[in-house]
């Protein structure tokens, strides 16, 4: 059967283009298809139903254009409890860095400066330390690929299905602009839409409306402080690539790290997202900000995840169309963690001389898995230890939703890492149809 390309990778984002440079560096001929460019997502977002906000990106590059570069890495335990191969893993860790190294930001403000200094000085339980930091997207990865003859980026293309068809794989779309349909015929798929988009497509593949499939995001504490050693120190540093301070812990939370800070320090150019923290008409917030906003450090206190029959997504047949319906409610045991560790958190980032101004709760992070999960024998919607869909031949899936656990550390730097795992066993079998 003649088909269009050896592998076509349906997504843009971080997994999208970590799955596609060892498929087109092998030489195989490669097409990522994808919803972008668009000149205004906003206006092309899937519906979904939902008591909190789901953010989502279709166009060029996915939810990396909003990604501050913030990675982590997991632990041997926590990728096991993802369902991840832990030397596998960690074996693609080191490449991606490598290969991201250029863009690697190193120096900390000001403000993280002194937090480091107090958190040495005070010896806290916790650990307090530079992460990981990219000024990463990776739509410009996608501009990379295409410099190569054997690479093809299909834009303006939203994925229905994708049908395994024994000796090639067919992808239903149909065109954003215009509602035309297109099939692109190839011998193997690797879905990289994200968890939200990569769930839908198999849902509405297999005829699975109404069936609940796991779902994951995380819930966060977001505080705003006031940083007191800073409040006659006023500094320029948000003008530079800088590098961020967050905080961690050993302690565990069903396997996984009991939490994860990550210090935003106060950048005037988003003096408006900072007003929503502060307990004051937007008048005076406004006038508070521009005398003390130098000293303001935004906490974002992270928990992490594990499945249960509360957290679920299901896909409805509805009158304007397909509607993917999200519920996730933590467990009595899960809320009494996350309120027993804010507490904790409290004191230490007191004593890191943050003083606390405004604190709210809720899902309001961007980190998602879920819709399938890794088992041995075949459920109605599972993949293999490979990432090999049980229910095909012929589709992978690359990206964060065959997770079972979402840790509170960020999760890009694994789902690349899995991503480019998934891509060579691809590449293997490839190599043996030849």
């Amino acid at each position: 059967m003649n088909t269009q390309f050896d592998v076509a990778i349906v997504g843009s984002g971080p997994a999208g283009v970590a799955a596609a440079y060892p498929l087109v560096k092998t030489g195989y001929k490669v097409a990522i298809v994808d919803a972008g460019p668009l000149h205004d997502p906003a206006t092309k977002l899937l519906p979904i139903q939902s008591k909190f906000e789901i953010i989502q990106g279709l166009g060029k590059g996915g939810l990396s254009q909003l990604w501050s570069g913030v990675c982590d890495y997991y632990s041997k335990e926590e990728l096991m409890a993802i369902g991840l191969p832990p030397a596998e893993i960690q074996k693609e860790y080191k490449k991606i860095v490598n290969n991201l190294a250029s863009k690697l930001t190193t120096t900390l403000d000001h403000h993280d400066q002194l937090i480091l200094k107090s958190a040495k000085k005070n010896h806290l339980e916790a650990q307090v330390y530079q992460a990981l930091t990219f000024l990463y997207n990776s739509s410009e990865s996608v501009d990379d690929l295409k410099k190569y003859k054997n690479f093809t980026y299909i834009d303006n293309q939203l994925v229905q299905t994708v049908r395994d068809q024994k000796t090639h794989v067919d992808i239903h779309s149909l065109s954003i602009n215009t509602s035309q349909p297109k099939t692109t015929r190839v011998s193997f798929v690797i879905l990289a839409a994200g968890s939200l988009n990569t769930t839908r497509i198999l849902l509405r593949t297999f005829n699975l409306f109404n069936y609940r499939s796991p779902f994951l995001t995380k819930v966060n504490y977001i505080t705003a402080r006031l940083h007191t050693k800073t409040l006659f120190n006023r500094n320029d540093d948000y003008k530079q690539r800088l590098g961020h301070l967050v905080i961690s812990t050993d302690k565990k939370y069903t396997k996984l790290d009991s939490f994860f800070v990550h210090l935003y320090p106060y950048n005037p150019k988003k003096i408006e997202h900072a007003l929503a923290y502060i307990p004051l008409p937007k008048s005076i917030a406004r006038l508070l900000l521009a005398t003390v906003g130098s000293s303001l450090v935004i906490a974002d206190i992270r928990f992490p995840a594990s499945l249960s029959k509360n957290k679920f997504c299901v896909l409805k047949k509805t009158k304007s169309g397909d509607l993917l319906e999200i519920v996730c409610k933590e467990s009595k045991d899960e809320q009494k963690h996350q309120e027993s560790e804010f507490r904790g958190i409290k004191n230490q980032l007191q004593t890191l001389g943050l003083l606390p101004l405004k604190t709210i709760k809720g899902y309001t992070t961007s980190h998602y898995a879920g819709g399938l999960s890794f088992q041995t024998k075949p459920g109605k919607l599972s993949v293999d230890a490979n990432g090999k869909l049980n229910q095909a031949r012929r589709i992978y899936i690359a990206d964060a939703s065959t997770w079972q656990a979402l840790p509170a550390k960020p999760p890009t730097l694994t789902i690349m890492a899995n991503a480019a795992r998934v891509a060579k066993k691809v590449v293997s079998n490839l190599n043996a149809l030849k």
